[in-house]
């Protein structure tokens, strides 16, 4: 992992533990909070496509990255999503949208 990917989900860690309470309902937080230490996984995946529709704009991997924040399996695979996040690779760009519970 390459210090800007790093970065990438440094800012998406921080974004979701700031959105969290008002995204996600009671029992999620509290799904989140008891697991994640022990099977949660954050990680930047293969930028889906069909994030143009959800923003109104083309993605590609060079401009954005997308990273999934959830619990995961003894295999690494994921098995629930709390979160799937589009972020900007560009300091200067701000954007970040978000998919709670996909």
């Amino acid at each position: 992992m390459t210090d800007h990917d790093q970065c990438l989900c440094a800012n998406a860690m921080a974004l979701f533990t700031e959105l969290a309470s008002d995204n996600l309902p009671p029992d999620e937080i509290a799904r989140f909070n008891a697991l994640y230490n022990e099977q949660g996984l954050m990680a930047e995946v293969e930028l889906g496509d069909d994030w143009e529709a959800d923003v109104g704009f083309a993605v590609n991997d060079a401009d954005y990255g997308e990273v999934w924040i959830g619990l995961v399996n003894d295999e690494q695979d994921f098995t629930h999503l709390f979160a799937r996040l589009l972020l900007s690779r560009s300091a200067e760009e701000k954007f970040c949208h978000i998919e709670w519970l996909p």
